[in-house]
């Protein structure tokens, strides 16, 4: 077997050999030969899959455009001893040389100017020529906000302290992202990319690279890890420098779901309702985690709901008269500052709503701990918290996979978090949500998203005192929005091509096997990757979409009509 990192490539090296080989042959006669043109594609994740995606995509692009590869790999102690555990850089120079890419070891570049102070980017380098730096440095401000949220999730920790920034793990990880920032400015310098294809736009080596990028005019496409093929995008013109590139990316979706989904939402109410009860049955994210028989929910009603209901009530030793106000913690070292946030960070956001809910008895609240906290804390940040409330009998902390999906939709009368994907499935079901800062979906209008510290507080005080009143929180368009939303994720942005498996195939011989016949025997033409890399690109769109989101036809023909959603 071939390790690459904490996930697998599972497979032998002849099935691994025979995928390259045949990924050179495809793609050396089914894209547009020469140019001078560069596509950036970082390579810097373990994970086969994430590559294999990242490469798909780029080569898709080289379609349109003549056009060369230029692929960065490589990585340090840091992640390999916090996170991943392995990392075989030889394996990606073979799979990126089977697309047609250029390779550049940029932790290796960075470890030469570190320890012996060689040029960051020796000259002659994958076309790189010589000449002074166009771009102007990243602000301060945005590095320290970088090299925190990397510090935090390198040493799994919910903030960062003074102590830590003088300590020798952040003074080196610091000098770190100061070599990577430079080394940034100088390959988008003078290689003047025509985009920048990434997995993350977090941490270090991936978001010093994808902001810099978009600063610097470059379209940034973000390709997801779940699905089948799913990327987002954010050209120059969507662009608002200073502040993080997911907040770009968020309205951007916006207006896409406002201007050509939420028209069409009568003739896909049918098919929204379809994929929320499949979303019920964990048949995919965001409730990826939640596995095994505490997965699905099967409350169909409000009679099951409150037979359920007195059941969890009891269990808890909540006082069933009141409502129950759920906060869903997050894993508190990831990705901290990613997106606008009304907190200083998630640790903050977590301790200031508790000790409001430690005041506030006209409900119960449960508070629950990120089912991946164990990877993502070795603080014991939540014990810690909850030690400090102890005895309060209106509160309770709970793990969330101790609590099956069933009872926490029964328990759940308002959901609180910040950026959390639940933020969208609760609303498709009647549960409201408060966000304290914002996630993909924010600008979507599924759920109440806090425009500052202060209108946080406002809310979430006003949601309690309409539960308590037993007005409804949330409103019929709000769930409609949300089941939309879930069509628009789970369906129409999440595209079905031969050239990537999908993400729960994962990545072992039989899956390499077939891929390769792929690769072999399926031809290009009429391939939806091709056709929707076509639409993004030259409309600018911020999604990968399986068919033409502006064409009311195109609507018709996907939509369900006159079925019920569970058949």
């Amino acid at each position: 077997m071939i390790a690459l990192g904490f996930m697998k490539l599972e497979c032998d090296r002849a099935t691994f050999d025979a995928y390259c080989e045949a990924a050179s042959r495809y793609w050396a006669t089914n894209t547009l030969p020469g140019g001078e043109a560069v596509i950036l594609v970082e390579a810097l994740h373990p994970q086969f899959r994430v590559t294999l995606r990242n490469l798909t995509i780029a080569s898709a692009l080289r379609r349109l455009m003549p056009a060369r590869i230029v692929m960065l790999t490589g990585t340090d102690h840091w992640w390999i001893d916090a996170v991943w555990q392995s990392f075989d850089v030889e394996l990606y120079r073979r799979l990126g040389t089977a697309y047609g890419a250029e390779v550049i070891d940029i932790h290796e570049l960075v470890d030469g100017h570190l320890d012996a102070d060689e040029p960051l980017l020796p000259p002659g380098l994958a076309g790189v020529g010589e000449g002074a730096s166009e771009l102007a440095p990243m602000r301060p401000d945005e590095l320290r906000a970088n090299f925190d949220a990397t510090f935090c999730r390198l040493q799994w920790i919910p903030r960062v302290t003074e102590d830590d920034r003088a300590g020798p793990e952040y003074v080196g990880l610091r000098r770190r992202g100061e070599a990577f920032a430079e080394l940034y400015r100088q390959l988008l310098s003078r290689l003047r990319p025509v985009a920048f294809v990434t997995s993350h736009v977090d941490y270090n080596h991936w978001g010093l690279g994808a902001t810099a990028a978009a600063d610097a005019g470059i379209p940034v496409l973000y390709v997801q890890q779940n699905g089948g093929l799913k990327a987002y995008s954010v050209f120059p013109e969507q662009r608002t420098s200073g502040r993080p590139l997911r907040a770009d990316l968020t309205q951007a979706i916006g207006d896409v779901f406002e201007r050509q989904v939420w028209p069409m939402r009568e003739s896909l109410r049918t098919s929204a309702d379809l994929v929320a009860w499949r979303s019920k049955g964990n048949l995919g994210r965001p409730i990826w985690w939640r596995g095994g028989t505490g997965a699905a929910a099967e409350i169909l009603n409000p009679v099951q709901r409150a037979q359920v209901r007195r059941i969890a009530m009891g269990r808890l030793g909540f006082d069933p008269g009141k409502p129950v106000v759920v906060v869903f913690n997050h894993a508190i070292s990831d990705a901290i500052g990613g997106n606008i946030e009304q907190f200083a960070d998630l640790a903050d956001w977590f301790e200031q709503t508790v000790e409001m809910a430690a005041r506030e008895t006209s409900v119960n609240w449960l508070l629950l701990d990120h089912p991946s906290q164990v990877i993502y804390d070795r603080t014991g940040y939540i014990h810690a918290v909850e030690q400090r409330h102890a005895g309060i009998t209106h509160m309770r902390f709970l793990g969330s996979l101790n609590l099956s999906k069933n009872l926490l939709w029964s328990l759940a009368d308002l959901g609180v978090t910040v950026r959390g994907s639940v933020s969208n499935e609760l609303p498709a079901y009647g549960i409201p949500v408060l966000q304290a800062g914002w996630s993909e979906w924010s600008a979507c209008g599924l759920s109440q998203v806090a425009t500052d510290r202060a209108d946080y507080w406002r809310i979430l005080q006003q949601d309690i005192r309409l539960l308590v009143a037993g007005t409804p929180v949330i409103t019929p368009e709000q769930i409609q929005r949300a089941r939309l939303w879930l069509w628009f994720y789970r369906a129409a942005t999440d595209l079905v091509t031969p050239l990537v498996p999908h993400w729960s195939e994962g990545a072992d011989d039989a899956a390499m096997r077939l891929l390769t016949t792929r690769l072999q025997e399926v031809e290009s033409d009429g391939d939806a990757l091709f056709t929707a890399m076509h639409r993004m690109w030259t409309r600018r769109e911020p999604v990968l979409s399986r068919f033409d989101l502006s064409s009311r036809d195109a609507y018709e023909a996907a939509a369900i009509v006159g079925r019920d959603a569970r058949g």
